[in-house]
């Protein structure tokens, strides 16, 4: 009898799982607005005034067409050759399953399908095309609930304005634009019947990539319709006879934020599991903190930039990112002067740091341990600070002892490396991983830390993390390029701002002002930086001048430049700046704060 009871109960409890799990599935239907559905449009960015700086899409904007626009022989073009028992089934279609199975049976391959096109649907707005199990019985459930939620027109309506069509594009609106240059009401028979035969492997049966296949395909379509009694003889006649034309597939010219928009597709990926392909599929909008004014004075200011280093052969190559300490919201990205052509993102791409390093590993701790200030005395002798490692300064001379804010403004080596001795690698490691800046295993315990000769490189966009330190009084914000997005549901999703206090408010003044020396006192490394607003910053060269830096701030934003050679190739002789981060970034920090 106990064992009677315990198997009862065990199925009552799988009948209640299945019971939610198709509840659940109906539920997701049931939130569907037709209209929210039937008005998607690309996915479009906006900036921080919601105002609209792009939209996604390869070839043509998606071009949404309602049903009562579309021939009733391209509805049921796509009817003969995707599911002809559309009419007729509940989202599931039990008889085009058994005819899969027998003839797959039969031929020992998974060669037939059976998915209906309420199925297809279901897939596109909600699942992956993952060949599993679970997402075909996810999917047959879905379609379940479409059925319920809309009708037949309308779910064939859905599904003409979702699917991909092959050369970038999306709805049937787009691909008649883009493969005949007219609307899906001026579509011929032979025309509805190649874009019928499209779904089933777009990049194959593309007019773009074989006319020749493109045809053998339409024909199979051609015959399915004329079998199905959708077009008569002379109609199946003539539309056999249309030439089908290659066509000229247009090229989305890149958008002038265009590091700055794939930025934000990644993270799309990375932090709301939206796929790139998802976005060009459409329907989302993404709201980001992107300054229009700040990137435009950025994209300006290196256009017109005379960079002395240029030749022939190579040209320098800069890399920015700017970031509202407050917020953290990433308000410009400039990725390099040849991102348009190679895709690298320099403003995302880890360099050594150089000096820019000094705040974050030296005198930014230092200040927090309470035993140094702006006024305190540093050694700044040459000498041995063990191992043999003597570090020289720049620029050869030297003084027995100098303040910590006079060797931070002229960017001194040996005050930095004594200091660090002093306060101890292991707090200098602490402060940056608080900051943003984690070092790897090998750079805790080698003293040329303090000057940016570090294993680990640093971004433009890591190093503006970074500084957010100082320019938000003390509390590091890590940024991000999403303000929030707006799902195909409905639903908006916003970050998580991660904060973390580094250091005391005072503290972060002190800093503040300190670095406000670099750029306003005549012997600051920073004078080129100089512009109509106040701003604070630091320099940063690497040795031999292979990486020029300077980030500076202003209560508004965290700018960080990065200049030198990409030098990409292992094979290629590695090239050098004639001057440091006190010239190019700087004089370009000066421009973009002019300008903004």
């Amino acid at each position: 009898m106990r064992k009677f009871i315990l198997a009862f109960l065990v199925v009552v409890l799988i009948v209640m799982l299945g019971v939610t799990y198709v509840l659940k599935q109906f539920q997701q239907t049931a939130d569907l607005s037709y209209s929210k559905l039937q008005s998607v449009q690309s996915t479009v960015v906006y900036d921080k005034n919601d105002r609209k700086i792009d939209e996604l899409y390869k070839t043509v904007p998606r071009q949404n067409v309602s049903s009562n626009e579309i021939p009733d022989y391209v509805k049921m073009a796509f009817v003969a050759t995707e599911d002809r028992r559309f009419y007729k089934h509940f989202g599931i279609d039990l008889q085009g399953i058994g005819r899969a199975l027998f003839k797959n049976i039969v031929t020992m391959s998974k060669a037939e399908g059976a998915s209906t096109i309420t199925q297809q649907l279901a897939r596109n707005l909600y699942l992956s095309s993952d060949k599993t199990i679970k997402r075909k019985v996810d999917e047959m459930f879905l379609s379940l609930g479409l059925e319920r939620q809309f009708t037949k027109d309308q779910i064939l309506e859905l599904y003409l304005n979702q699917i991909y069509f092959g050369s970038g594009v999306y709805g049937i609106g787009a691909a008649s634009q883009l493969y005949f240059n007219k609307p899906v009401s001026d579509l011929t028979v032979g025309e509805a019947a190649l874009l019928a035969g499209l779904p089933k492997a777009p990049s194959t049966y593309s007019p773009s990539n074989s006319t020749e296949k493109a045809t053998a395909r339409r024909n199979v379509v051609l015959k399915l319709m004329h079998d199905q009694n959708v077009i008569n003889d002379t109609q199946y006649q003539q539309a056999l006879n249309e030439r089908v034309v290659k066509p000229s597939i247009p090229v989305k010219k890149p958008n002038s934020n265009q590091a700055f928009i794939d930025y934000v597709i990644n993270e799309a990926a990375q932090q709301y599991g939206v796929s790139a392909d998802d976005l060009y599929k459409g329907g989302y909008a993404i709201y980001t903190d992107l300054d229009p004014n700040l990137q435009e004075s950025i994209n300006n200011s290196v256009a017109n930039h005379m960079f002395r280093d240029d030749d022939i052969n190579s040209k320098v190559e800069v890399g920015i990112s700017a970031v509202n300490p407050k917020t953290g919201g990433i308000s410009a990205m400039y990725g390099g002067r040849s991102y348009e052509r190679n895709g690298l993102n320099r403003a995302t791409s880890g360099y050594q740091l150089g000096s820019a390093i000094k705040p974050l590993a030296v005198y930014g701790p230092a200040l927090e341990t309470g035993d140094y200030a702006p006024t305190s005395l540093l050694s700044d002798e040459r000498q041995d600070f063990g191992g043999g490692y003597s570090p020289k300064n720049a620029e050869g001379e030297y003084q027995k002892h100098v303040t910590m804010r006079e060797a931070l403004t002229r960017s001194l080596n040996v005050p930095a490396v004594w200091l660090l001795k002093q306060i101890g690698i292991d707090t200098s490691a602490k402060f940056m991983e608080k900051a943003g800046l984690p070092l790897e295993d090998d750079d805790k315990s080698k003293l040329g830390l303090a000057l940016g000769g570090t294993t680990t490189t640093f971004s433009p966009l890591q190093l503006a993390q970074g500084y957010t330190t100082f320019a938000n009084k003390g509390v590091m914000t890590k940024p991000y390029a999403i303000r929030k997005i707006e799902m195909r549901d409905g639903e908006v999703k916003k970050p998580d701002i991660q904060t973390e206090r580094v250091m005391s408010e005072e503290n972060a003044d002190t800093m503040t002002s300190m670095l406000q020396d670099v750029i306003e006192k005549s012997y600051g490394t920073g004078v080129n930086a100089r512009s109509s607003r106040d701003a604070a910053g630091k320099t940063g060269t690497t040795n031999d001048v292979k990486d020029a830096w300077f980030v500076g701030y202003t209560d508004d934003a965290v700018v960080s430049i990065h200049a030198g050679f990409d030098n990409a190739n292992s094979t290629q002789t590695t090239k050098y700046l004639s001057g440091g981060g006190g010239q190019d970034p700087a004089t370009l920090f000066s421009s973009i704060m002019n300008n903004w």
